[in-house]
């Protein structure tokens, strides 16, 4: 069942899916229709699975309310099938964790993990895909480089 954003609990969880390039206006209309049907249908063990979602320039962002009802094994399988059918009609790869999503002074750039390495500044913001809760995606999702994990790749 799809609520606005704004409406999901601060303990929501949240699964991020990182493209490997930024989206087109296009591939952002595509994606938004296809994930506001497949939320809006989307159920666990016949309930609804209460969520939302957030659409950014490189990211697909879902947030589910597990309040009343625990996300199944299932229900998180027919998600990921649904993120990878979009991305295997936009020709996009949502499951490639060896890129890095980089915000350096508000302009936005993908590099691989391999390049990031070779960085030798750390005043930048990184995007920390390992946020569990909408709560920590609004405080802890963007942050300074030297206060995340990738801080020892560089």
């Amino acid at each position: 069942m799809l609520f606005d954003y704004s409406n999901i609990s601060d303990s929501s969880k949240v699964w991020i899916f990182q493209t490997d390039r930024k989206f087109s206006n296009l591939e952002k209309e595509i994606i938004t229709s296809r994930i506001t049907n497949f939320i809006s249908n989307w159920e666990t063990h016949n309930r609804p699975v209460y969520s939302s979602f957030k659409l950014f320039d490189y990211f697909l962002c879902i947030f589910v309310d597990e309040a009343n009802y625990v996300t199944s094994g299932c229900s998180i399988d027919s998600l990921v099938k649904e993120v990878k059918s979009i991305g295997t009609e936009l020709e996009l790869d949502f499951f490639n964790r060896q890129n890095i999503v980089y915000n350096d002074f508000g302009k936005e750039a993908i590099i691989s993990i391999e390049k990031f390495k070779s960085l030798k500044k750390n005043n930048f913001k990184v995007y920390n895909n390992l946020v569990s809760t909408k709560l920590d995606f609004e405080n802890k999702w963007l942050v300074n480089v030297k206060d995340s994990w990738l801080n020892r790749l560089i």
